[in-house]
């Protein structure tokens, strides 16, 4: 197999948004990792003679993109248009290196080699997205955008994905704490995380006995670290996860259209599920009637925030919470070389792998909580307290994201006779559309920490 990867401009696009899973634009980086995956591809093909080497959940994948007629056709023209924009003199790729995916046995081959691959840095750049650093060989193209939307590819990927969770909390995948001053445990990374913040498994290397372990670490002093706002008042909005601004919206409409310049939040395709069970649920309560004419405040998070929830109100849970099904690399602003799926965040609430738990308080309303999945890191768990008709407090542990949730999206109901202004604990109103990040930190203009105030409401 070539080492075919080609090399491109950087001036980024204005969608563009670096929140610190992937190199940055033009960073050498790109090209070693794709050549990386292509050289241990291409070693292990030449030695392997059967299929038993292969998981079966990547067997299943290729099955699927090989015999089932729809697909076939959509990964053979993406490879075929990946193959064209290798060959584009002067196209603009973000100062991305498009990696050279000829077919389905090569993409299924190297969804096998990444199974155990953690997430570590390419001098000193992460990728903490191997999946989504891949397949921008073949999602800036139409055929390949319909693929990764298809519902049967994305329960055969999400069956892979679950896979390489597995592997994220091994033993083996603690290789990035292994060696002091290396990896995750270099003074840059150190600095970025906060070391000296967290528990740790050990008081010695590795310090984390896995991957997931370090990624759900907690606070050693959590009241000291990320205190409460507000504990006892429903009139302070507290925020329910680290991470930094990305947008707010009012009014949102029950129904609403997606357009590349002005992405709009609907309530009908976000509070939905396409299992039964979780759709009942949904309209047994009404939830889109309910939060029609709301508020909306969403972040994202980078790989060195905090990925555990916290209750943002004190109330009562309104329903069993639930998770639901979705795509992982689907997104709306195309092409995205760069793998940052940040720049579809609104869309993305409708259509990614995502957490729904509504908690009713009693002098504010409902407030609806979302934890969203993106691309590769999209494994959501809420907490086994978190039960239909239990009270909750804020500041007590909702959830968690196991190597999975970029994003989380919380919803206000509109109240007849209150307004809602978000703003810091310090007076300062948050943009409504605020500057992304766009570096390797991963944080936007607006940090927002678990726990601290994002919001106030006013009489009207």
């Amino acid at each position: 197999m070539s080492k075919l990867y080609r090399s491109a401009k950087t001036q980024p696009y204005p969608s563009s948004y670096r929140y610190g899973w992937l190199p940055d634009p033009g960073s050498e980086s790109w090209a070693k990792f794709h050549a990386e995956v292509n050289e241990a591809v291409e070693a292990i093909a030449s030695i392997r003679g059967d299929e038993d080497w292969i998981d079966p959940t990547i067997i299943e994948l290729l099955e699927y993109l090989r015999d089932e007629p729809t697909a076939s056709y959509l990964m053979a023209t993406a490879c075929r248009q990946n193959l064209t924009m290798l060959k584009t003199e002067d196209l603009d790729t973000d100062g991305v290196p498009i990696p050279w995916i000829p077919n389905a046995t090569y993409f299924s081959l190297v969804c096998n080699y990444l199974l155990t691959w953690w997430p570590h840095f390419i001098d000193d750049d992460l990728v903490g997205l191997p999946f989504s650093g891949f397949t921008v060989g073949i999602d800036p193209t139409l055929p390949g955008s319909q693929l990764l939307g298809l519902p049967e590819f994305n329960e055969k990927m999400g069956a892979v994905l679950n896979k390489w969770h597995e592997f994220l909390g091994t033993e083996a995948s603690a290789q990035g704490f292994a060696v002091e001053g290396e990896q995750w445990l270099s003074r840059k990374a150190k600095k970025s995380y906060e070391f000296d913040l967290w528990e740790k498994d050990s008081p010695t290397l590795p310090y984390w006995s896995s991957w997931n372990s370090f990624f759900t670490r907690q606070f050693k002093n959590p009241a000291s670290a990320r205190p409460i706002a507000a504990p006892d008042s429903n009139q302070i909005v507290n925020c329910p996860n680290d991470g930094s601004l990305f947008r707010w919206d009012w009014q949102v409409q029950a129904d609403d259209t997606f357009w590349f310049k002005d992405m709009k939040y609907s309530l009908r395709d976000i509070l939905s599920s396409p299992l039964p069970e979780q759709q009942r649920v949904i309209d047994e309560f009404d939830l889109v009637s309910l939060f029609e004419g709301g508020y909306v405040f969403q972040t994202y998070l980078n790989p060195y925030n905090f990925h555990r929830w916290w209750v943002p109100a004190n109330g009562k849970v309104l329903f069993d919470p639930i998770s639901i099904p979705g795509a992982y690399f689907n997104k709306l602003i195309l092409p995205d070389f760069g793998g940052a799926t940040t720049a579809s965040l609104p869309y993305l609430t409708e259509v990614n792998a995502r957490g729904l738990m509504v908690i009713e308080t009693p002098d504010y309303g409902l407030v609806c909580c979302i934890p969203l999945g993106m691309s590769e890191v999209s494994t959501i768990s809420f907490d086994d307290q978190m039960k239909a008709g239990v009270e909750v407090s804020k500041g007590q542990e909702m959830g968690m994201f196991n190597y999975g949730g970029s994003s989380f999206v919380i919803i206000f109901q509109n109240l007849p006779d209150k307004q809602l202004v978000f703003m810091d604990d310090q007076g300062n109103h948050y943009p409504q559309r605020p500057e992304g990040a766009t570096n390797s930190s991963g944080a936007g203009a607006n940090v927002t920490n678990i726990g601290s105030q994002i919001g106030v409401w006013y009489s009207r």
